[in-house]
């Protein structure tokens, strides 16, 4: 499943258009403020809901929205999951900027039981990206290494959905272009993406299956 977002509109095959902010990273629902649309979809799990690191101002990029899933994108990919409860192993939140591969928890920067486990999954993934064009990737939980905050998808999947190998991913690169990749290491991304995530696949079937 691929969710996306953006502030784009479509009106048909053919027509698309920029809606004011390229860069819009909420959902497009109404709130309590006339003029200010939309929740973050990455504070609006039900997991140590708007407590940290999220604000429960409308009008914020950050705003973990009117209650912890208002927001039917959030709401009906946690109903997706929870319906596969028990056979999902792997879950994965991609993000840009920041070159980071990062396990639970986001909430606390205190480390769960199976961050060893979940850890030695980012090192392969890191491993094996690194070796397509050289790019250098961090690991550790979210949290410890780019700040806590609290109703992540995250933390939702493996502390509610008890999906074990659950991870968030900041994407290239680390501030020159920041959200505004150049076109040209689109593809190396992608590339590299894909290597860091056939290795981690093949880690987790060992740890799994065998």
């Amino acid at each position: 499943m691929v969710t996306k977002r953006d502030g784009t509109k479509v009106t048909t095959k053919k027509a698309v258009w920029w809606d004011g902010d390229r860069l819009w990273r909420k959902t497009r629902s109404k709130t309590s403020a006339p003029l200010c649309y939309g929740a973050d979809p990455n504070r609006n799990w039900d997991y140590d809901w708007c407590e940290r690191g999220a604000s429960s101002d409308p009008c914020s990029d950050t705003f973990c929205g009117e209650k912890a899933f208002s927001e039917i994108e959030t709401a009906q990919v946690a109903k997706f999951i929870a319906n596969q409860q028990g056979t999902l192993v792997h879950y994965i939140n991609f993000h840009s900027y920041s070159q980071l591969w990062m396990s639970p928890w986001s909430y606390t920067t205190l480390r769960p039981l199976q961050f060893e486990l979940q850890d030695d999954g980012s090192i392969q993934a890191i491993n094996a990206l690194t070796a397509v064009h050289g790019t250098q990737y961090q690991h550790d939980t979210i949290a410890q290494i780019i700040y806590a905050t609290s109703g992540s998808t995250v933390d939702w999947t493996y502390g509610i959905a008890n999906v074990t190998f659950s991870y968030g991913v900041e994407l290239r690169d680390t501030g020159k272009y920041g959200f505004l990749l150049p076109e040209n290491q689109i593809i190396p991304s992608g590339e590299e993406t894909l290597a860091g995530l056939v290795a981690l696949l093949q880690y987790i079937e060992k740890q799994v299956y065998a």
